[in-house]
């Protein structure tokens, strides 16, 4: 769910025509969204909150500075997993107990995350071929 959560967030911001004002207004409802995931599974509170709004800055920021025709479906991709795969290995970075089970369940999560991924990259295919 924090998955889907986040693609959400980072669909919604690299859409075309998204306003910064809008963007900010995602990064912080992605601030909001990772501290109530961090309040709900007792993480580190704020954690998950300043992985999911920082993450989401960046890919914001490297949008903007990316020419308009510039702006693919791959490139939102990578931005996209870019996002997941930063959050994964920061939460995985700051576990206490490093071992192959631990490793393993990054390798399932990044995974799991891969159909989210495609289905969350077609919509913005969908959304961005109406606006050219």
């Amino acid at each position: 769910m924090p998955d889907v959560f986040l693609f959400s967030a980072v669909l919604l911001a690299l859409m075309p025509n998204t306003q910064k004002s809008r963007q900010i207004m995602l990064i912080w409802a992605a601030f909001i969204g990772g501290l109530l995931w961090d309040l709900r599974w007792t993480n580190l509170p704020g954690l998950t909150a300043a992985i999911n709004g920082a993450s989401l800055a960046v890919a914001c920021h490297v949008w903007q500075k990316i020419p308009a025709q510039a702006r693919t479906v791959t490139l939102f991709a990578i931005l996209a997993g870019g996002t997941h795969i930063l959050s994964g290995i920061i939460h995985f970075s700051l576990w206490t107990i490093p071992s192959q089970a631990a490793v393993r369940q990054l390798t399932v999560q990044q995974l799991l995350a891969i159909p989210v991924l495609v289905v969350v990259s077609l919509l913005f295919w969908k959304v961005s071929d109406k606006h050219v």
